[in-house]
């Protein structure tokens, strides 16, 4: 793991800078003051005074020879000779003046002597005659030139002034930029001096918090409940803190410079942390510091291996990477934890007695209930005289009761013992709560009450939901209203409406409202305990468990939603529940109707009853026979599968609760063998109703559940159910073998077509089935080209359960059988199904039309 080169801060870059400025100014100015002091050096030497001593002897030369030629008239040798003499000196003077001329304004003249000394030359250097003899010659040419050094003299000295005040002027900028520089440079100099002394207070003031900061980490490391270990990558112990010390019973001078893994790490874990240090240590990477708390075991200096939560981080330093761990030993927190499970164990041992407990009251009081009720059923034959009629209703109602508080106990058991029994389904709330106000009104018209039914906004539009509970919330409100309101009026109200939470879906509302004496403000929320019954007329009125409400409250929480009462003294009670309504995502049938008492009579059945209480079966074979159907007993598990080996019957009535063989593993035994009722339904009658017990009746195949006490309406109409769904019962053909293969089966089930029809209406199923064919449409193509086996099994399960609801029987069973190969393991099976799709999916949709779509 390389170390990048981290880039310069800004700040940095600005100092660089600034001591760079510094250093050109300190240069500048050095350099600015070494020309200062040259040039004032320069106007200290006599350059300039030779010069112009110079140009002034000229004049004095000139007037020397001057005076030499006057005096070389007398003729003598000796002046001729200073003459020549003078001569050559005032030539020398000018050729220095003419070597020496730096401005236009004298060379002219200083070139003009020299032409006129160039001209006496050669007079000069003739003889004494010659020379006497052009005396006058020369001093005409001197006259001639008589104002010339002068002139020149006088310019020298006027040029020499001007070289001067501007060598001056020259020097006194040069000393404003100096100055200029060295202020801005002493400026600069004292602002770093203020920001270097800044700098120096903040750095003090740092290191004073740094030390404190070091100081007060030190004492928290020291102070701490946790262990703080230090280790290097070597695995050197670099510093142990008191709560360490304490936690392995080491001192902090025997446990620096040891080995932390030697030390602190048990025997069976130390290859695996050598390992961790030696990764690191030659990739720079390490995955165990830097990862969250997590837990280990460590070992004391007694040897004694605890569990601990450690966290490592890692952390640089100037001798190298070091890591830091937090260690707690946690071991009185394991021993909590243990103790918890432990508590919620005996918890769970005790609730699942409890649910024994209830499940074998159910049994134990359903079953003579069971034979009192059907008893007084028997006895009802219309050969009774009136006063002995009265005493039976009374026994019946009185039955009746009895069973409804064992009801409402044990729904409130099942509610607790297993929240996830609600099913959801697609359902029709118009049909629903239809279909329930028809059942419900005999029960009001006994008591004078009216029932009132509002669905406005309330559409057809089936949504996600459980038909059974939404059943159960409203029998038991709409009981109750009735109870309550006597020659009254009760309004069950079912609409949608927008959601007030900010998920802007839609809401099931489902209202209930009397006109009965109402309820307390202060006893609203008492109504929905468990066995509330409130102390007014309520009580004195009417009889209960005080159950309804809470059972109510529970289903609705099951279905997330709420449930609200309104209500004050003589102003009635209305009841409002609020559940979510997710629309359904394929067109679903409504839900199912209560039953209902009057059923049309069929061929009668060839029945096997099977329980091991001799009155029930004896009661139960009458209640059968006055049905019309055929009963055959069997006392026990075993009687029962040795007569399915030998005599085909249409139906299997069940007890569960039987010494033996119970009915589980002789419903097992039945449908599993080969005998001619492998394929005969099963119902399961018994007083287990709690959730798990009905999964495992699934499970095992049974067809139905019909709870104690039994009645012969209850037993008419599982009956007839299963007569409708499988056709053949009717027939006497159960023994018949069934289709191997999904083409085996008809294009559609004519008898669940028909009864559609007979529900819905033509209208109302083709738009649906309209909805159906879109959605197939739009969801086959998926289906066929997927290719992992979980989506192909859950994409044929959701299209299977949207076209059996419809009565695509050959498409549903292609499906299924798509499903269960997924589920096998056989993707190759299933794959080989699937190219079978397309061609039902036609079979299917031109049987709808020429049936229905027409």
């Amino acid at each position: 793991m390389g170390d990048k080169t981290n880039p310069v801060p800004r700040g940095t870059w600005v100092r660089y800078l600034l001591v760079l400025a510094l250093f050109a100014g300190m240069i500048f100015s050095g350099y600015l003051a070494f020309n200062v002091w040259n040039r004032i050096r320069a106007l200290d030497s006599a350059q300039k005074d030779h010069t112009e001593w110079v140009f002034s002897q000229l004049e004095i030369e000139y007037l020397k020879l001057d005076r030499a030629l006057d005096q070389a008239r007398s003729g003598a040798p000796e002046d001729l000779e200073n003459l020549r003499k003078r001569f050559d000196i005032f030539f020398s003077r000018v050729e220095i003046a003419e070597s020496l001329q730096n401005t236009g304004n004298v060379a002219p003249e200083i070139l003009r002597l020299r032409r006129m000394l160039d001209t006496q030359t050669a007079l000069i250097d003739t003889g004494d005659a010659p020379l006497f003899d052009g005396l006058d010659r020369l001093q005409r040419a001197l006259r001639q030139v008589e104002e010339v050094p002068r002139d020149i003299a006088l310019a020298s000295i006027a040029i020499a002034a001007e070289a001067a005040q501007t060598e001056r002027q020259k020097i006194v900028r040069l000393i404003e930029i100096l100055v200029l520089v060295v202020l801005v440079v002493t400026i600069a100099l004292v602002g770093a001096i203020i920001r270097l002394s800044r700098q120096a207070t903040a750095l003090n003031r740092t290191s004073r918090q740094a030390e404190e900061n070091h100081l007060r980490l030190a004492t928290t490391l020291r102070a701490s409940l946790d262990a703080v270990v230090v280790i290097d990558d070597e695995g050197l112990i670099r510093d142990f803190n008191g709560s360490a010390e304490e936690i392995f019973g080491l001192s902090r001078a025997a446990a620096l410079g040891q080995n932390f893994i030697e030390l602190l790490i048990p025997p069976h874990l130390r290859e695996q942390q050598r390992r961790n240090l030696a990764a690191f240590r030659s990739t720079g990477q390490t995955f165990f510091a830097e990862a969250g708390r997590r837990e280990l075991e460590m070992i004391d200096c007694r040897g004694r291996v605890f569990p601990v939560e450690l966290s490592v981080s890692l952390a640089r330093s100037a001798d190298g990477p070091i890591f830091v761990s937090y260690i707690r030993d946690i071991t009185d927190k394991r021993q909590k934890e243990a103790e918890i499970t432990r508590a919620r164990d005996e918890a769970l041992a005790a609730y699942s007695e409890k649910s024994r407990f209830f499940a074998m009251m159910s049994h134990e009081m359903r079953t003579p209930l069971n034979g009192v009720l059907s008893a007084l059923q028997l006895l009802k034959d219309g050969r009774l005289d009136d006063e002995q009629q009265k005493y039976l209703d009374a026994a019946i109602t009185s039955g009746d009761i009895l069973l409804g508080h064992i009801n409402d106990v044990l729904a409130i058991e099942r509610s607790e013992a297993d929240t996830d029994d609600q099913q959801l389904q697609p359902c029709d709330l118009t049909a629903l709560t239809s279909g329930l106000i028809g059942t419900i009104d005999p029960l009001a018209k006994t008591s004078g009450t009216r029932l009132h039914l509002d669905q406005r906004g309330l559409n057809d539009r089936p949504i996600m939901t459980d038909p059974r509970a939404i059943q159960q919330i409203l029998v038991n409100l709409l009981s109750i209203a009735i109870k309550f309101s006597p020659d009254g009026d009760v309004t069950l109200r079912a609409f949608y409406k927008t959601s007030e939470d900010d998920s802007g879906g839609m809401a099931l509302h489902l209202e209930v409202v009397d006109d009965g004496p109402g309820i307390p403000p202060e006893d609203i929320e008492r109504i929905f305990e468990d066995f509330v019954s409130l102390d007014s007329r309520y009580e004195r009125r009417t009889g209960g468990t005080g159950l309804g409400l809470g059972i109510v409250r529970r289903l609705v929480r099951r279905l997330g939603g709420e449930i609200h009462c309104a209500s004050a003294p003589g102003a009635g009670a209305r009841f409002t529940v609020r559940l979510p309504a997710t629309p359904a995502v394929a067109p679903a049938l409504p839900a199912p109707p209560l039953p209902v008492v009057a059923q049309a009579r069929r061929a009668p059945l060839q029945l096997l009853v099977v329980d091991d209480n001799e009155i029930n079966r004896d009661l139960l074979q009458a209640m059968l026979k006055r049905l019309g159907h055929q009963v055959t007993l069997a006392t026990g598990g075993r009687e029962a599968v040795a007569l399915a080996e030998n005599t085909r019957f249409d139906v299997i009535l069940m007890d569960i609760s039987m010494p033996g063989m119970n009915g589980i593993q002789a419903t097992r035994a039945i449908l599993s063998g080969t005998g001619p009722n492998r394929k005969t339904p099963v119902l399961a009658v018994t007083a287990h109703a709690l959730p798990n017990e009905r999964e495992e009746f699934k499970a095992v195949g049974m067809s139905g559940l019909l709870l104690k006490p039994l009645d012969m309406k209850a037993l008419d109409t599982a009956l007839s159910d299963l007569a409708s769904a499988n056709g053949a019962a009717v027939t006497g053909e159960w023994g018949a073998a069934a289709p191997e293969h999904a083409f085996d089966r008809p294009v559609l089930d004519e008898t669940q077509v028909s009864e559609l029809l007979e529900v819905l209406g033509r209208d109302k199923l083709s738009e649906r089935l309209t909805t159906l064919v879109q959605r197939v449409d739009q969801d086959l193509p998926a289906l066929v080209g997927a290719q992992a086996v979980r989506d192909l099994q859950i994409r044929s399960h959701a299209m299977a359960g949207m076209c059996g609801m419809f009565g695509a029987d050959r498409l549903h069973g292609l499906l299924e059988d798509i499903e269960t190969a997924c589920k096998d393991g056989n993707a190759q099976k299933a794959r080989a199904l699937v190219e079978l799709l397309p061609a039902a999916w036609h079979h299917t949709q031109s049987a709808w039309r020429q049936r229905i779509l027409q």
